[in-house]
């Protein structure tokens, strides 16, 4: 799909979603018909799309099930779960299970804050502007109004950084921090338990895609930056 492409097929389906919210409609003015497009209410909090077996809390869920801040999503064998919270996206893969809780509001900074705890599996997630704590049994991520892919597993933990700002911490190993400004998939890591203590190391990982952002972000109304403007 080209890059024009793309652009064509988001704007086809923030209109379908439009529609489908009834947020399109016509007024009638002095016997002529004039289009009337009201903004776009905030995205629903609720599942999108499911494949196969997904859980929330515990309770099998399907399209349209709400999602709120603390609870805890998980997918079987062969599943997928294509999930928005406020303003953020995600889409969980097979085998998976995830919390995102929201942490009040910064005292210095003024904007929101949320952490997503991934326990195990692989997630990809497009964020609004905010901060975000991403954590695993091994590493933590800051980023700020981003996308980043993660995969965790008690080998190693993989991460992506979309695009956005990012500083990348392995647990227990401050000094091997690392701050990152992406465009475009720039700095993929691999942390893992050494000898001596964790291990940050570039790798790459091919297991997302940017029509899968394009995605998300077309849910929430968003365009990602790496498309032509």
């Amino acid at each position: 799909m080209s890059s024009s492409e793309r652009i064509n097929w988001i704007r086809r389906l923030w209109l379908q979603r439009m529609i489908a919210a009834g947020i399109m409609g016509t007024l009638w003015r002095g016997g002529g018909r004039q289009a009337l497009a009201l903004p776009a209410p905030p995205p629903r909090s609720i599942l999108h799309r499911r494949k196969g077996i997904v859980e929330i809390n515990g309770v099998p869920a399907d399209v349209g099930t709400p999602v709120a801040s603390g609870d805890q999503i998980s997918t079987g064998p062969d599943s997928e779960a294509v999930f928005v919270l406020g303003d953020d996206g995600f889409l969980l893969r097979a085998d998976s299970q995830v919390t995102i809780t929201d942490l009040g509001q910064d005292r210095t900074t003024g904007k929101a804050m949320r952490e997503l705890t991934l326990v195990s599996g692989r997630v990809l997630s497009v964020f609004g502007p905010k901060q975000i704590s991403l954590k695993t049994p091994l590493a933590s991520i800051g980023i700020r109004g981003t996308a980043a892919y993660l995969e965790s597993s008690p080998a190693s933990m993989n991460v992506c950084v979309c695009y956005g700002h990012a500083v990348m911490t392995p647990e227990g190993a401050p000094k091997l921090a690392e701050e990152v400004e992406n465009h475009h998939h720039e700095t993929p890591r691999v942390v893992f338990p050494g000898p001596n203590g964790p291990v940050m190391e570039a790798l790459r990982i091919d297991n997302h895609s940017d029509d899968e952002l394009i995605m998300l972000e077309a849910l929430l109304g968003r365009v990602p930056p790496f498309l032509p403007k």
